[in-house]
């Protein structure tokens, strides 16, 4: 368990530097003048491109955290739901991972299922379900 925190601390650390990096270029970015339209517009979809990895990162970033505290509880390596052992070369692969593979295509399907509807008019169809 050693080697996986130290791990998961070492990508704990790099993305925390890339969310500070992310930030201050984004936050200089905003300070310097505005040029034409296009410029403009250009540097509002790097802003925006920037908030989505910045907000995967922290995502990321709280992911690996939950997994350093299931290693100092012990619980690190077994599935949340069911509570069987992960396989460990699906934690090399996933070391943040709280779910069997069976759990977590569950989950999937579960979120799947309740995501918000599409507007009035449009209706999502699972695969396979095509109405004729």
């Amino acid at each position: 368990m050693k080697t996986i925190k130290d791990m998961l601390l070492k990508k704990r650390e790099d993305l925390v530097r890339e969310i500070a990096r992310r930030s201050k270029a984004s936050t200089e970015s905003g300070a310097q003048d505005i040029g034409d339209i296009l410029d403009s517009v250009s540097e509002e979809r790097t802003r925006e491109l920037d908030m989505i990895l910045t907000d995967r990162e922290k995502r990321k970033l709280a992911q690996i955290d939950d997994a350093i505290e299931r290693i100092e509880d012990n619980t690190y390596g077994l599935c949340e739901d069911c509570g069987v052992k992960i396989p460990k070369a699906r934690l090399k692969v996933l070391p943040f991972a709280k779910y069997c593979i069976e759990c977590q295509e569950k989950t999937e399907r579960e979120e799947k299922y309740t995501r918000e509807e599409p507007e009035e008019g449009i209706r999502k169809v699972p695969v396979g379900e095509v109405e004729e």
